[in-house]
């Protein structure tokens, strides 16, 4: 269980430029209903995804559309790069990042490109979620409407544990 109570707030940039609103707004009901955790939706304005946190890349799907990362904290989150992108099989996706990588924010993690998902229909509404806030922390969303990659988005508050 992460150690919450003994740490200060954790704050997460946004991970692409883009009009941001809570994932409760995503399309797709897995992510709206909060299923893999709180977090954002973004419609993103660049092809750019950047590391939100100083972070270890736990995983990126061997279709480049999705990763999970841990902060030192224990945070765990995942970056869902659009939807239905799964599909393409990695075509249009590059990654810069492999498993078992420690990135910093801003470190660039993934691009696509737009004509690619264009012609495949795939939405790019990309969720942003945290997986394990159920052990001791409460998500703040900072801002919504339009945020630039590397702005403050979402802080991760401590939460002392609830007594039984």
């Amino acid at each position: 269980m992460a150690s919450a109570a003994a740490s200060q707030p954790v704050v997460f940039g946004c991970p692409l430029t883009g009009q941001v609103e809570p994932v409760s707004h995503c399309p797709d009901p897995t992510f709206a209903r909060e299923i893999l955790g709180p977090g954002v939706c973004i419609q993103p304005e660049d092809c750019v995804l950047y590391a939100p946190a100083d972070a270890q890349v736990e995983f990126l799907l061997s279709t480049k559309h999705a990763l999970g990362l841990s902060t030192p904290q224990r945070i765990k989150f995942l970056i869902h790069l659009g939807l239905d992108t799964n599909r393409l099989e990695g075509e249009g996706l590059e990654a810069f990042v492999q498993t078992g990588d420690f990135v910093r924010r801003g470190d660039k993690l993934l691009a696509y490109n737009p004509a690619v998902m264009e012609k495949a229909h795939c939405s790019m509404n990309t969720p942003f979620v945290f997986c394990n806030t159920q052990e001791g922390w409460r998500v703040e969303l900072l801002r919504t409407g339009l945020v630039s990659a590397g702005e403050d988005l979402v802080q991760l508050v401590p939460q002392e544990p609830s007594s039984p």
